[in-house]
């Protein structure tokens, strides 16, 4: 099946869905694993899983779904200074139950805002923002 929709501009996306794969990840490079921690935790109003090594963490995770069909995971690594993509920045989004709380949780805990929620013809209700290493975060709030 194909579904048309339209853009911001209101030109019309079509666009295939994929049938046989499911996103089941997300890999997030960070400049600040304990911030990071912090940061999601506060935005997600839940503890992340956190792996450690030396006292200090080197990976967190936070699953999302609690079955097959629901699983996903949020993966956050911090990169060493000489790592290649050091700096590269992630886009990426989440749907929500409340947009206007989860944007100002997602404010109060670091994130700089990139624009609050707003309504767009053809879109569901969304704001972004970036996270304290500069991924870009999109939030969708679906009716």
């Amino acid at each position: 099946m194909t579904v048309v929709d339209k853009d911001p501009l209101g030109e019309a996306v079509t666009v295939e869905p994929v049938k046989k794969f499911r996103p089941v990840a997300i890999n997030v490079g960070v400049n600040d694993l304990p911030r990071a921690i912090a940061f999601y935790e506060a935005l997600f109003e839940a503890p992340l899983e956190v792996e450690q090594s030396g006292g200090r963490p080197t990976h967190a995770r936070a699953q999302f779904g609690d079955d097959d069909r629901t699983f996903f995971l949020l993966n956050l690594r911090e990169r060493e200074a000489d790592a290649p993509h050091r700096d590269h920045v992630s886009a990426f989004g989440f749907n929500v139950e409340d947009l206007d709380g989860a944007h100002a949780r997602a404010v109060a805990a670091g994130a700089t805002g990139l624009f609050g929620p707003v309504e767009q013809p053809g879109l569901p209700r969304h704001a972004g923002f970036k996270d304290p290493s500069g991924n870009r975060v999109v939030l969708w709030q679906q009716s």
